[in-house]
């Protein structure tokens, strides 16, 4: 039987892993087995040529691995295709693929993961590389980001429609790889590099970060260049993209912490519980209490 503990990579740190579980069988959807976002020790190597572990699973059930890098660097191999991989670079697979995964000791690699199970007929990333394995670099790194944190967000839920939740969404970022994805042609440019320096300062700084002109001084580039590139890059403007960092740490600490309102407006930076309720509501479409009070409804036994 496949727990947590045997399931998931101990060579790593600041992990956030949920195993959903395998479902009994597959008709033509797409259903998260397991989903996370970790960060790869020094010393992280993945070497598997052998599958042990699926050789119970269904006949006509396959498996496609989507990991996703968000920083650092390492070198992957699928089958034999090598590449090195870097903020940006997305790599999938299939059960029965032989890869390799090896961490850059001096940029180890915070990456997001997804386990999808599907009918063996089926083939979900086929739209973007043909074959069971495949490398790809995209610019829109926040987008994608975005929806892994939902699935996230939606798999640790005590909800009876959760998984349904994660199921669809994990659909909505196979076809966003299809619209953003292209084949290992990453950009140099400057003004890439600039958006992805402000990416992951946002990441990192995102709850103490207070407005866009901190964020384009830590990055040395103007307000109104940065915004510019970023929808460019992101279709969106760095301060939304700010403000859903924000909520959805909110809403975490909402469920988990039970802290005032006004303590957690606090702790992410806002001087005014109006103000940040406000932002709430412009993220989850309802005021903070009332996101509270729905979630406790949800689980609550029927």
């Amino acid at each position: 039987m496949q727990t947590k503990e045997n399931y998931f990579s101990k060579q790593v740190t600041d992990a956030r892993q949920i195993l959903i579980g395998i479902p009994k069988e597959t008709d033509e959807g797409l259903y998260v087995v397991s989903v996370g976002c970790e960060r790869c020790l020094p010393e992280f190597l993945v070497d598997r040529k052998t599958f042990p572990q699926h050789a119970n699973k269904p006949q006509n059930m396959d498996f496609t691995t989507f990991e996703f890098v968000l920083e650092g660097e390492g070198k992957v191999q699928l089958g034999d295709e090598l590449q090195e991989v870097k903020p940006g670079s997305i790599f999938t697979y299939s059960r029965g693929v032989p890869h390799r995964i090896e961490n850059s000791r001096k940029k180890p690699m915070l990456k997001y993961f997804l386990v999808c199970a599907h009918h063996s007929s089926q083939q979900p990333f086929m739209a973007v590389h043909s074959g069971k394995a495949g490398f790809f670099q995209i610019t829109s790194i926040g987008e994608v980001m975005e929806l892994f944190e939902l699935i996230l967000s939606n798999a640790n839920l005590d909800s009876a429609i959760a998984s349904s939740i994660c199921n669809s969404l994990a659909k909505a970022l196979v076809l966003k790889l299809c619209e953003k994805a292209n084949h290992f042609s990453q950009s140099g440019s400057l003004a890439w590099n600039t958006y992805n320096r402000a990416l992951q300062f946002m990441r990192r700084n995102y709850f103490s970060l207070k407005s866009i002109e901190e964020l384009a001084n830590e990055v040395n580039v103007d307000p109104a260049y940065l915004s510019r590139i970023f929808r460019r890059f992101h279709k969106d403007t760095p301060y939304k993209f700010l403000v859903r960092l924000k909520m959805s740490h909110a809403a975490s600490l909402l469920l988990t912490t039970g802290n005032l309102v006004k303590n957690i407006a606090f702790e992410l930076g806002f001087e005014n519980p109006f103000h940040f309720s406000r932002a709430f509501k412009s993220v989850y479409g309802i005021s903070p209490e009332s996101f509270v009070k729905q979630r406790r409804q949800e689980r609550k036994p029927t």
